[in-house]
């Protein structure tokens, strides 16, 4: 014996488990588990197969989509330009903003008349609330004079309704 070999003690019983293990593995008595984890992986496989072909129709159709935009905004650029044409053409001609201040002449007349007549409503309504507020204050101060309590009519006090005329 050589000083530098190494000697330890091992029970053998594990190692003749794994051994028995290996020789099970090679025999195939696990394939059975071995093809339902081969099945498996080849579902993940299908339904991660399943989730980006539909990505790539989705991106597809998005990128159909987007694609539209530029010409829609480059007609919507035209249709403002075209507008805007109008109407700078219709502010530099003379004879449409004659036409339109005859036109709207009587217009704006009438919407004076309406305005200043609104205004007129408006103040007789405001002092007809007005008068209606004093009215019914005085109608209040008239029903508590009117109405006796009780501590009055049972101590003796006796008074005298201005609305009906009648002593209580």
């Amino acid at each position: 014996m050589s000083p530098e070999d190494e000697y330890e003690v091992i029970p053998t019983s594990p190692i003749r488990r794994l051994e028995k293990r290996i020789e099970q593995v090679e025999s195939g008595s696990y394939s059975s588990q071995i093809r339902k984890l081969i099945e498996q992986v080849i579902e993940l496989i299908k339904s991660n197969q399943r989730i980006i072909d539909d990505s790539i129709k989705a991106n597809t159709d998005l990128i159909g989509e987007i694609s539209k935009v530029p010409k829609k905004v480059e007609d919507l650029i035209i249709e403002m330009r075209e507008f805007m044409k109008l109407l700078k053409t219709s502010a530099e001609e003379e004879e449409v903003t004659a036409v339109s201040k005859e036109v709207m002449a009587p217009l704006v007349d009438k919407m004076t008349e309406l305005i200043e007549q609104n205004k007129k409503n408006f103040e007789t309504n405001q002092a007809a609330l007005t008068t209606l507020g004093i009215i019914e204050k005085r109608l209040k101060r008239l029903y508590t004079q009117a109405t006796p309590t009780r501590s009055a009519t049972s101590s003796g006090y006796t008074g005298y309704s201005r609305r009906t005329g009648t002593e209580y």
